[in-house]
């Protein structure tokens, strides 16, 4: 039972490293410490204490440890395994309000007390079966119906296929534990069929590395963490080739400027031809000064100071920072915020520019009169979300997984766009601890999704 043991640890720190603040990953890890506690367990009795007593090493002292590690691990493994799947189920659904949540918590684990009084713990741990048939088993059915309905219910394609990786990967090793470990040693806990159970959890987890590791794929939307390092590894590569490039770039411009300065007495002595021409390359080497300095602002690295701010300032600065762009395509903003004076933790400025980003590609996603609306209200737990709706031209499913890339672009080459401010957006948000996320269906429009924990 080593193996559940050391896969359920490995499992569960592969999960916990990709998002440590997402509830529903919170819970998922708690199932894995169930199941690395019951791999332990068995490890007390069936391989620790057989090679202690094998190498004359049994004193009575460490035995005794052995013994109460064995009773803790297994009372935590058996009596708290079914809530957090009920847990586990009812944070992923995304249908109960965060204060519903937090009383079902409390609520829901009330049945575990009440076992410390019916387990027998001597001569070895016994747990009791037969209470666990009146709510262990109908925790595991309700989370099992519950992650059914969330699947079924779920319109936005994209998250349905997610949800059906997630339950395809869970359902089996969750009812394999509801028939294997409670149904049955309920009323036969003399065959231990409960150890089948370690082929569908060693099932479950290179089943959960392929879909990670493979194209496309995600179990509760999760790549492996290897993923983002290669992109911060592009980025920091990128950052390195643009800071030399533009580096070089303003040295030619600075002798460029240089020498239209030195000429710029004898514009007199010149013929309008000359004049004209001197014009154009001081216009030209501006442009290009401007170019670089843009590039190299979207580029550079991106160093978070998160402090306490008000969402609807942050908002209303970066609506009135592009109020003549909105007047000269004449749109206008639908606002539609939650009530009371919202605070987010974030870094002020960077999130700022991330709002003007998202605002500008939804201004420039228009082509002719149009709407943008901006809502915020209040996710899971503690998180906030702010949505961005707008009714463009929207974004095909080919170039939507690419969006957030550097240098990727849908609008050519078009004045200074240059493919690195949604780069740039999703970059703040990781570093700040949000997500950034995208909606579109192609001429009705996108929605852009940033969540704040």
């Amino acid at each position: 039972m080593s193996e559940l043991f050391l896969v359920s640890v490995v499992f569960a720190i592969i999960c916990y490293r990709y998002d440590p603040k997402s509830h529903e990953i919170r819970w998922g890890v708690l199932l894995l410490i169930c199941a690395a506690l019951a791999g332990l367990s068995r490890s007390i009795i069936e391989e620790i204490i057989p090679a202690l007593n094998e190498y004359n090493m049994n004193f009575p002292w460490l035995n005794t440890i052995l013994l109460y590690a064995r009773i803790v691990t297994g009372f935590i493994s058996i009596y708290f395994f079914p809530w957090g799947v009920l847990m586990h189920a009812i944070t992923y659904s995304e249908k109960f309000s965060p204060r519903v949540v937090k009383i079902l918590t409390y609520v829901l684990i009330l049945p575990i007390p009440v076992m410390l009084k019916t387990t027998v713990y001597f001569p070895d741990i016994k747990p009791d079966f037969h209470s666990m048939l009146f709510w262990a088993v109908p925790y595991i059915i309700m989370a099992c119906l519950l992650h059914i309905y969330s699947y079924l219910a779920e319109k936005d394609l994209e998250k349905k296929r997610i949800r059906f990786t997630t339950s395809s990967i869970m359902l089996p090793m969750v009812l394999s534990a509801l028939i294997l470990n409670y149904i049955t040693r309920a009323f036969d806990n003399t065959h231990q069929y409960w150890r089948y159970m370690v082929g569908f959890f060693m099932t479950a987890f290179f089943l959960f590395l392929w879909k990670a590791l493979h194209r496309g794929g995600a179990f509760h939307g999760i790549k492996l963490r290897y993923e983002r390092e290669t992109r911060q590894n592009a980025m920091r590569a990128i950052t390195s080739g643009t800071s030399l490039l533009n580096h070089t770039i303003k040295n030619q411009i600075y002798k460029i400027n240089s020498s239209l300065q030195i000429m710029k007495p004898y514009n007199t002595r010149l013929d309008s031809i000359c004049i004209e021409s001197i014009d154009i390359i001081e216009r030209s080497a501006d442009h290009l000064m401007d170019m670089v300095d843009r590039i190299q602002s979207q580029t550079q690295e991106i160093v978070i100071q998160k402090s306490n701010m008000k969402l609807n300032q942050l908002l209303d600065e970066a609506v009135e920072h592009l109020h003549s762009e909105l007047e000269n395509k004449n749109l206008f903003i639908e606002e539609k915020y939650a009530a009371g004076n919202v605070q987010i933790c974030c870094d002020g400025p960077h999130t700022k520019e991330v709002f003007i980003n998202v605002l500008k590609n939804a201004i420039d996603a228009i082509q002719k009169e149009g709407r943008i609306r901006i809502d915020t209200f209040f996710g899971r737990s503690n998180e906030v979300i702010v949505k961005i709706s707008d009714n463009g031209f929207g974004i095909s499913p080919e170039n939507i997984k690419h969006i957030t890339e550097p240098f990727f672009t849908t609008k050519g080459n078009k004045g200074t766009n240059f493919g690195l401010g949604l780069s740039y957006c999703y970059d703040v948000m990781f570093k700040s601890g949000g997500k950034l996320e995208f909606e579109s269906e192609l001429n009705k429009g996108t929605t852009v999704i940033l969540t704040f924990s």
